[in-house]
Protein backbone atom coordinates (compact mmCIF):
# COMPACT_ATOMS: atom_id res chain seq x y z
CA UNK A 1 0.00 0.00 0.00
CA UNK A 2 1.52 3.27 -1.09
CA UNK A 3 1.72 5.99 1.55
CA UNK A 4 0.36 8.53 -0.94
CA UNK A 5 -2.92 6.59 -0.94
CA UNK A 6 -3.44 7.45 2.72
CA UNK A 7 -2.43 11.07 2.14
CA UNK A 8 -5.00 11.35 -0.63
CA UNK A 9 -7.59 9.62 1.55
CA UNK A 10 -7.07 12.07 4.41
CA UNK A 11 -7.25 15.03 2.03
CA UNK A 12 -10.45 13.73 0.43
CA UNK A 13 -12.07 13.19 3.84
CA UNK A 14 -10.92 16.63 4.99
CA UNK A 15 -8.91 15.01 7.79
CA UNK A 16 -11.60 12.48 8.71
CA UNK A 17 -14.52 14.90 8.85
CA UNK A 18 -16.37 14.27 5.54
CA UNK A 19 -17.55 11.14 3.71
CA UNK A 20 -15.26 10.06 0.87
CA UNK A 21 -14.28 7.00 -1.15
CA UNK A 22 -10.70 5.81 -1.67
CA UNK A 23 -9.90 3.61 -4.66
CA UNK A 24 -7.65 0.59 -4.16
CA UNK A 25 -6.61 1.47 -0.62
CA UNK A 26 -5.72 -2.17 0.06
CA UNK A 27 -3.90 -4.52 -2.29
CA UNK A 28 -5.08 -7.79 -3.84
CA UNK A 29 -2.52 -9.64 -1.74
CA UNK A 30 -3.91 -8.05 1.43
CA UNK A 31 -7.45 -8.98 0.39
CA UNK A 32 -6.55 -12.65 0.02
CA UNK A 33 -4.80 -12.68 3.39
CA UNK A 34 -7.60 -10.83 5.20
CA UNK A 35 -10.25 -13.22 3.89
CA UNK A 36 -8.29 -16.15 5.33
CA UNK A 37 -7.86 -14.30 8.62
CA UNK A 38 -11.60 -13.61 8.81
CA UNK A 39 -12.09 -17.37 8.65
CA UNK A 40 -9.78 -17.52 11.69
CA UNK A 41 -11.94 -14.84 13.35
CA UNK A 42 -15.14 -16.77 12.66
CA UNK A 43 -13.66 -20.01 14.00
CA UNK A 44 -12.51 -18.16 17.11
CA UNK A 45 -15.97 -16.68 17.65
CA UNK A 46 -17.83 -19.95 17.02
CA UNK A 47 -15.63 -21.70 19.60
CA UNK A 48 -16.70 -19.44 22.45
CA UNK A 49 -19.53 -20.19 24.84
CA UNK A 50 -21.98 -17.32 24.35
CA UNK A 51 -22.64 -17.24 20.60
CA UNK A 52 -25.43 -14.67 20.77
CA UNK A 53 -23.28 -11.72 21.82
CA UNK A 54 -21.52 -9.85 19.02
CA UNK A 55 -22.97 -11.67 16.00
CA UNK A 56 -26.17 -10.95 14.07
CA UNK A 57 -27.53 -13.05 11.22
CA UNK A 58 -30.21 -11.86 8.81
CA UNK A 59 -32.20 -13.81 6.21
CA UNK A 60 -34.36 -11.74 3.86
CA UNK A 61 -33.77 -8.74 6.19
CA UNK A 62 -35.21 -10.64 9.17
CA UNK A 63 -33.03 -11.22 12.22
CA UNK A 64 -32.39 -14.97 12.40
CA UNK A 65 -29.93 -15.63 15.20
CA UNK A 66 -31.26 -19.20 15.36
CA UNK A 67 -28.90 -19.82 12.41
CA UNK A 68 -25.85 -19.22 14.63
CA UNK A 69 -26.09 -22.75 16.06
CA UNK A 70 -26.04 -24.14 12.51
CA UNK A 71 -22.91 -22.06 11.80
CA UNK A 72 -21.26 -23.34 15.00
CA UNK A 73 -21.92 -26.96 14.06
CA UNK A 74 -20.42 -26.38 10.62
CA UNK A 75 -17.59 -23.83 11.04
CA UNK A 76 -15.54 -22.75 8.01
CA UNK A 77 -12.30 -24.61 7.36
CA UNK A 78 -8.97 -22.82 7.74
CA UNK A 79 -8.13 -22.89 4.05
CA UNK A 80 -11.72 -22.80 2.83
CA UNK A 81 -13.75 -20.36 0.77
CA UNK A 82 -16.27 -18.16 2.60
CA UNK A 83 -18.68 -18.01 -0.32
CA UNK A 84 -18.80 -21.81 -0.55
CA UNK A 85 -19.25 -22.08 3.22
CA UNK A 86 -22.08 -19.52 3.11
CA UNK A 87 -23.75 -21.48 0.32
CA UNK A 88 -23.58 -24.59 2.50
CA UNK A 89 -25.18 -22.78 5.47
CA UNK A 90 -27.73 -20.53 3.72
CA UNK A 91 -28.27 -22.08 0.29
CA UNK A 92 -29.72 -19.58 -2.17
CA UNK A 93 -31.29 -17.35 0.48
CA UNK A 94 -30.49 -13.66 0.78
CA UNK A 95 -28.45 -13.48 3.96
CA UNK A 96 -26.26 -11.10 5.93
CA UNK A 97 -23.79 -11.66 8.76
CA UNK A 98 -22.47 -8.88 11.01
CA UNK A 99 -19.78 -9.63 13.62
CA UNK A 100 -18.28 -6.95 15.90
CA UNK A 101 -15.03 -6.97 17.87
CA UNK A 102 -13.02 -9.06 15.41
CA UNK A 103 -9.83 -8.34 17.35
CA UNK A 104 -11.15 -10.48 20.24
CA UNK A 105 -11.07 -13.69 18.26
CA UNK A 106 -7.80 -13.72 16.34
CA UNK A 107 -4.42 -12.26 17.26
CA UNK A 108 -3.31 -12.86 13.67
CA UNK A 109 -6.18 -10.77 12.31
CA UNK A 110 -5.33 -7.98 14.77
CA UNK A 111 -1.72 -8.01 13.61
CA UNK A 112 -2.68 -7.74 9.95
CA UNK A 113 -5.26 -5.02 10.64
CA UNK A 114 -2.77 -3.03 12.73
CA UNK A 115 -0.23 -3.22 9.91
CA UNK A 116 -2.77 -1.96 7.37
CA UNK A 117 -3.91 1.02 9.45
CA UNK A 118 -0.52 2.01 10.86
CA UNK A 119 -0.07 4.73 8.16
CA UNK A 120 -3.44 6.18 9.22
CA UNK A 121 -2.37 6.48 12.87
CA UNK A 122 0.93 8.06 11.83
CA UNK A 123 -0.94 10.74 9.88
CA UNK A 124 -4.24 11.21 11.73
CA UNK A 125 -3.22 10.32 15.27
CA UNK A 126 -4.36 7.81 17.88
CA UNK A 127 -8.04 8.05 18.93
CA UNK A 128 -8.34 7.95 22.71
CA UNK A 129 -10.68 4.95 22.73
CA UNK A 130 -8.55 3.11 20.21
CA UNK A 131 -9.54 1.00 17.23
CA UNK A 132 -12.04 -1.80 16.85
CA UNK A 133 -13.13 -3.92 13.86
CA UNK A 134 -16.29 -5.55 12.53
CA UNK A 135 -17.28 -7.24 9.30
CA UNK A 136 -20.28 -7.62 7.00
CA UNK A 137 -20.73 -10.65 4.77
CA UNK A 138 -23.51 -11.73 2.46
CA UNK A 139 -25.74 -10.88 -0.48
CA UNK A 140 -28.38 -9.15 1.63
CA UNK A 141 -29.11 -6.12 -0.53
CA UNK A 142 -29.59 -2.99 1.57
CA UNK A 143 -28.18 -2.90 5.11
CA UNK A 144 -30.80 -4.80 7.18
CA UNK A 145 -30.98 -2.14 9.90
CA UNK A 146 -31.79 0.70 7.49
CA UNK A 147 -30.33 4.17 7.01
CA UNK A 148 -28.44 4.80 10.24
CA UNK A 149 -25.51 6.57 11.84
CA UNK A 150 -22.84 5.09 14.07
CA UNK A 151 -22.48 5.58 17.81
CA UNK A 152 -21.21 8.93 19.04
CA UNK A 153 -17.54 9.41 18.15
CA UNK A 154 -17.22 6.14 16.19
CA UNK A 155 -15.97 7.16 12.75
CA UNK A 156 -15.79 4.24 10.34
CA UNK A 157 -13.56 3.18 7.47
CA UNK A 158 -15.11 0.36 5.46
CA UNK A 159 -12.61 -1.75 3.50
CA UNK A 160 -14.41 -3.60 0.72
CA UNK A 161 -12.99 -7.03 -0.09
CA UNK A 162 -15.42 -8.08 -2.83
CA UNK A 163 -15.82 -10.07 -4.95
CA UNK A 164 -19.14 -8.33 -5.65
CA UNK A 165 -19.40 -4.54 -5.73
CA UNK A 166 -21.10 -2.51 -3.01
CA UNK A 167 -23.14 0.66 -3.57
CA UNK A 168 -22.81 3.11 -0.71
CA UNK A 169 -25.03 6.12 0.09
CA UNK A 170 -24.54 8.98 2.55
CA UNK A 171 -26.69 11.89 3.71
CA UNK A 172 -24.27 14.57 4.88
CA UNK A 173 -26.99 17.12 5.52
CA UNK A 174 -27.36 19.45 8.55
CA UNK A 175 -30.97 18.37 9.13
CA UNK A 176 -29.85 14.72 9.44
CA UNK A 177 -26.48 15.38 11.09
CA UNK A 178 -28.22 17.20 13.95
CA UNK A 179 -30.34 14.14 14.88
CA UNK A 180 -29.17 12.63 18.15
CA UNK A 181 -27.26 9.36 17.86
CA UNK A 182 -29.21 6.12 18.36
CA UNK A 183 -32.51 8.00 18.31
CA UNK A 184 -33.80 7.46 14.76
CA UNK A 185 -33.31 4.99 11.90
CA UNK A 186 -34.92 5.33 8.45
CA UNK A 187 -36.38 2.35 6.61
CA UNK A 188 -37.96 4.23 3.69
CA UNK A 189 -34.75 3.66 1.75
CA UNK A 190 -36.15 3.85 -1.80
CA UNK A 191 -37.75 7.23 -1.08
CA UNK A 192 -34.55 8.70 0.37
CA UNK A 193 -32.00 7.42 -2.16
CA UNK A 194 -32.37 10.29 -4.62
CA UNK A 195 -31.28 12.74 -1.90
CA UNK A 196 -28.21 10.71 -0.93
CA UNK A 197 -24.68 10.86 -2.31
CA UNK A 198 -23.81 7.61 -4.09
CA UNK A 199 -20.43 5.83 -4.17
CA UNK A 200 -19.62 2.55 -5.93
CA UNK A 201 -17.08 0.36 -4.12
CA UNK A 202 -15.09 -2.35 -5.89
CA UNK A 203 -12.77 -4.87 -4.29
CA UNK A 204 -9.90 -2.97 -2.63
CA UNK A 205 -11.78 0.32 -2.28
CA UNK A 206 -12.57 1.97 1.04
CA UNK A 207 -15.24 4.34 2.32
CA UNK A 208 -14.98 6.80 5.21
CA UNK A 209 -18.13 7.53 7.21
CA UNK A 210 -18.06 10.20 9.97
CA UNK A 211 -20.04 9.21 13.05
CA UNK A 212 -22.67 11.93 12.56
CA UNK A 213 -23.53 11.05 8.92
CA UNK A 214 -26.47 8.82 8.01
CA UNK A 215 -25.60 6.07 5.54
CA UNK A 216 -26.67 2.77 4.03
CA UNK A 217 -25.13 0.25 1.62
CA UNK A 218 -26.53 -2.05 -1.03
CA UNK A 219 -24.83 -5.43 -1.46
CA UNK A 220 -26.84 -7.42 -4.03
CA UNK A 221 -24.15 -10.05 -4.71
CA UNK A 222 -22.01 -11.99 -2.26
CA UNK A 223 -19.22 -9.90 -0.82
CA UNK A 224 -17.26 -9.24 2.32
CA UNK A 225 -16.24 -5.97 3.98
CA UNK A 226 -14.49 -5.17 7.22
CA UNK A 227 -14.85 -1.90 9.05
CA UNK A 228 -12.38 -0.02 11.22
CA UNK A 229 -14.05 1.93 14.04
CA UNK A 230 -11.82 4.92 14.84
CA UNK A 231 -13.22 5.85 18.23
CA UNK A 232 -12.99 9.41 19.58
CA UNK A 233 -15.04 9.38 22.80
CA UNK A 234 -17.17 12.32 23.95
CA UNK A 235 -15.03 14.42 26.30
CA UNK A 236 -17.25 14.08 29.38
CA UNK A 237 -17.55 10.30 29.01
CA UNK A 238 -13.80 9.95 28.52
CA UNK A 239 -13.04 11.99 31.64
CA UNK A 240 -15.48 9.96 33.73
CA UNK A 241 -13.99 6.67 32.51
CA UNK A 242 -10.48 7.93 33.17
CA UNK A 243 -11.45 8.87 36.73
CA UNK A 244 -12.82 5.36 37.24
CA UNK A 245 -9.66 3.77 35.82
CA UNK A 246 -7.55 6.00 38.07
CA UNK A 247 -9.47 4.79 41.13
CA UNK A 248 -8.92 1.17 40.08
CA UNK A 249 -5.17 1.71 39.64
CA UNK A 250 -4.60 1.93 43.44
CA UNK A 251 -1.61 4.18 42.80
CA UNK A 252 -0.89 5.16 46.38
CA UNK A 253 0.14 3.10 49.41
CA UNK A 254 0.02 6.04 51.81
CA UNK A 255 -1.04 5.31 55.38
CA UNK A 256 -2.00 8.90 56.15
CA UNK A 257 -5.68 9.34 57.02
CA UNK A 258 -8.10 12.19 56.39
CA UNK A 259 -9.17 14.12 59.48
CA UNK A 260 -12.79 14.78 60.45
CA UNK A 261 -14.26 18.10 59.41
CA UNK A 262 -16.34 20.40 61.53
CA UNK A 263 -20.08 20.21 60.96
CA UNK A 264 -20.00 23.98 60.61
CA UNK A 265 -17.46 23.99 57.75
CA UNK A 266 -18.96 25.92 54.79
CA UNK A 267 -19.22 23.84 51.60
CA UNK A 268 -17.06 26.32 49.70
CA UNK A 269 -14.17 25.58 52.10
CA UNK A 270 -14.26 21.80 51.85
CA UNK A 271 -11.68 21.76 49.07
CA UNK A 272 -8.99 22.61 51.61
CA UNK A 273 -9.16 18.98 52.78
CA UNK A 274 -8.37 17.61 49.33
CA UNK A 275 -4.89 17.41 47.80
CA UNK A 276 -5.78 18.30 44.22
CA UNK A 277 -2.15 18.05 43.12
CA UNK A 278 -2.07 14.44 44.26
CA UNK A 279 -5.29 13.68 42.39
CA UNK A 280 -3.95 15.33 39.23
CA UNK A 281 -0.73 13.32 39.42
CA UNK A 282 -2.67 10.07 39.76
CA UNK A 283 -4.85 10.95 36.75
CA UNK A 284 -1.75 11.82 34.70
CA UNK A 285 -0.16 8.44 35.51
CA UNK A 286 -3.36 6.57 34.68
CA UNK A 287 -3.78 8.45 31.41
CA UNK A 288 -0.16 7.81 30.38
CA UNK A 289 -0.57 4.09 31.05
CA UNK A 290 -3.79 3.99 29.05
CA UNK A 291 -1.97 5.52 26.07
CA UNK A 292 0.97 3.11 26.44
CA UNK A 293 -1.47 0.17 26.39
CA UNK A 294 -2.99 1.44 23.14
CA UNK A 295 0.33 2.27 21.48
CA UNK A 296 1.78 -1.13 22.37
CA UNK A 297 -1.21 -2.76 20.66
CA UNK A 298 -1.07 -0.84 17.40
CA UNK A 299 -3.91 1.38 18.61
CA UNK A 300 -6.32 -1.55 18.96
CA UNK A 301 -8.66 -1.15 21.91
CA UNK A 302 -8.71 -4.75 23.17
CA UNK A 303 -5.48 -6.42 24.22
CA UNK A 304 -4.32 -9.59 22.52
CA UNK A 305 -5.44 -13.02 23.65
CA UNK A 306 -2.86 -14.91 25.70
CA UNK A 307 -1.52 -17.58 23.38
CA UNK A 308 0.46 -19.67 25.91
CA UNK A 309 3.38 -20.22 23.56
CA UNK A 310 5.88 -22.76 24.85
CA UNK A 311 9.51 -21.73 25.08
CA UNK A 312 11.66 -24.17 23.09
CA UNK A 313 13.20 -26.81 25.39
CA UNK A 314 16.74 -25.67 24.54
CA UNK A 315 18.21 -22.19 24.67
CA UNK A 316 19.28 -22.27 21.04
CA UNK A 317 16.61 -19.84 19.90
CA UNK A 318 16.06 -16.11 19.46
CA UNK A 319 13.17 -13.67 19.72
CA UNK A 320 12.23 -10.79 17.46
CA UNK A 321 9.88 -7.85 18.04
CA UNK A 322 7.04 -6.77 15.75
CA UNK A 323 6.99 -3.43 13.98
CA UNK A 324 3.22 -3.06 14.38
CA UNK A 325 3.44 -3.67 18.14
CA UNK A 326 6.29 -1.74 19.79
CA UNK A 327 6.91 -2.49 23.46
CA UNK A 328 6.86 0.38 25.98
CA UNK A 329 8.17 0.85 29.50
CA UNK A 330 6.84 2.81 32.46
CA UNK A 331 9.68 3.23 34.94
CA UNK A 332 8.08 5.81 37.23
CA UNK A 333 8.13 3.45 40.21
CA UNK A 334 11.41 3.20 42.13
CA UNK A 335 11.27 -0.59 42.56
CA UNK A 336 9.34 -2.03 39.62
CA UNK A 337 8.92 -1.49 35.91
CA UNK A 338 5.73 -1.87 33.91
CA UNK A 339 6.17 -3.36 30.44
CA UNK A 340 3.37 -2.70 27.94
CA UNK A 341 3.10 -5.37 25.23
CA UNK A 342 0.10 -5.95 22.94
CA UNK A 343 -2.09 -3.99 25.36
CA UNK A 344 -1.00 -6.08 28.37
CA UNK A 345 0.80 -4.66 31.37
CA UNK A 346 3.60 -6.86 32.71
CA UNK A 347 5.25 -5.98 36.02
CA UNK A 348 8.94 -6.77 36.56
CA UNK A 349 11.71 -5.80 38.95
CA UNK A 350 13.75 -2.85 37.76
CA UNK A 351 16.80 -3.60 35.63
CA UNK A 352 19.26 -1.08 34.15
CA UNK A 353 19.55 -3.03 30.87
CA UNK A 354 15.83 -3.55 30.28
CA UNK A 355 15.33 -0.37 28.24
CA UNK A 356 18.23 -1.30 25.96
CA UNK A 357 16.80 -4.77 25.41
CA UNK A 358 13.36 -3.33 24.58
CA UNK A 359 15.00 -0.87 22.17
CA UNK A 360 16.63 -3.78 20.33
CA UNK A 361 13.29 -5.59 20.04
CA UNK A 362 11.55 -2.46 18.77
CA UNK A 363 14.26 -2.03 16.14
CA UNK A 364 13.46 -5.50 14.83
CA UNK A 365 16.74 -7.03 15.99
CA UNK A 366 16.89 -10.80 16.35
CA UNK A 367 18.13 -11.40 19.90
CA UNK A 368 19.45 -14.75 21.07
CA UNK A 369 18.45 -16.18 24.40
CA UNK A 370 22.12 -16.31 25.32
CA UNK A 371 22.40 -12.56 24.65
CA UNK A 372 19.35 -11.84 26.81
CA UNK A 373 20.86 -13.83 29.67
CA UNK A 374 24.18 -12.02 29.30
CA UNK A 375 22.40 -8.67 29.57
CA UNK A 376 20.00 -9.52 32.38
CA UNK A 377 21.85 -11.94 34.68
CA UNK A 378 22.73 -12.01 37.54
CA UNK A 379 20.44 -9.12 38.57
CA UNK A 380 17.59 -11.19 37.14
CA UNK A 381 18.04 -14.91 37.70
CA UNK A 382 17.26 -17.48 35.02
CA UNK A 383 13.68 -17.94 36.23
CA UNK A 384 13.01 -14.20 35.91
CA UNK A 385 14.59 -14.06 32.46
CA UNK A 386 12.57 -17.02 31.21
CA UNK A 387 9.41 -15.55 32.75
CA UNK A 388 10.00 -12.27 30.94
CA UNK A 389 10.47 -14.01 27.58
CA UNK A 390 7.50 -16.29 28.24
CA UNK A 391 5.16 -13.35 28.88
CA UNK A 392 6.25 -11.57 25.69
CA UNK A 393 5.61 -14.78 23.74
CA UNK A 394 2.24 -15.33 25.41
CA UNK A 395 1.01 -11.87 24.40
CA UNK A 396 2.44 -12.46 20.88
CA UNK A 397 4.46 -9.24 21.12
CA UNK A 398 7.51 -11.17 19.85
CA UNK A 399 8.11 -14.22 17.71
CA UNK A 400 10.49 -17.17 18.17
CA UNK A 401 13.32 -17.25 15.65
CA UNK A 402 15.26 -20.50 15.56
CA UNK A 403 19.01 -20.21 15.01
Amino acid sequence: MHSNSWNTFLNDTQQLTKPARATQLISKTDIVEIKLLIIDVLKGFLNKEDLHVGLKVYIDHTLRNDMIDEMAMNPPTVDGDLEEWSQHIFGNQKFGIVLVGLEQYSNAFSEKAATIVQPLLERAGLPLHGLSFLFFMGNYGFTPFGIHKESTGEDGILFHLGPGDKQFYTWDDPKYNAIEHNSEVFHNISEMLEDGQSYRLSSGDAMFIPHYVYHVANTPEFSLSFVLDYINPPKDRFENELLQETAEEALSTQTEYEKPISLDTPLNQLNTTIDFQSIQKKIEISFARKILRLKSNGGIRRKSNNARVAIPPIENFSIKGKKAFPIYLDEEDSKKTFIFARGHRIMKAKHPMLSQLIKQLNQGDVITMASIRDQMEPLWDLIEVLGFVQELLNTEAVTVENI
